[in-house]
């Protein structure tokens, strides 16, 4: 009786040690799974939101009489840009050719400094997701 009773007492720190050395992994893996999960939403809101930029692009060639311009793209771009509209930024709309004639290509461009959420406690730098999107004018 005394043989069992020593033995199980000399285990009894086991699981706090196994403890210790599972939580930093599993923690890494939820936070890194979180951070993915976010860079991804980000990734997909500037991307809707390059995309509607161009269609307004799109109905805005020479026949229009106002044709779209950075600075004409970028409110529309920001109200689709939902919780990230403030930091997204225009950085080009580019007819071809320069014409703006319906049937002539569009390219609106986009960029987004990502923050990471773990970055603002490790002190890591942005991550800048860039996107595009190509239209013909119809209008």
């Amino acid at each position: 009786m005394g043989r069992l009773f020593n033995r199980t007492h000399r285990f009894r720190g086991q699981g706090m040690v196994e403890f210790a050395l599972v939580l930093p992994v599993f923690l890494a893996i939820t936070l890194g799974t979180i951070e993915l999960g976010w860079l991804v939403f980000a990734n997909h809101t500037l991307t809707n939101a390059t995309r509607e930029g161009a269609r307004y692009a799109m109905v805005h060639g020479q026949r229009s009489g106002d044709v779209a311009t950075v600075s004409t793209v970028a409110p529309v771009v920001q109200d689709f840009g939902g919780r990230f509209a403030s930091e997204i930024t225009v950085t080009n709309v580019e007819f071809t050719p320069d014409t703006a004639e319906p049937g002539s290509q569009v390219l609106v461009e986009t960029s987004y400094d990502h923050a990471p959420i773990i970055g603002m406690i490790i002190g890591a730098g942005t991550i800048n997701l860039t996107s595009s999107s190509t239209v013909i004018v119809q209008y």
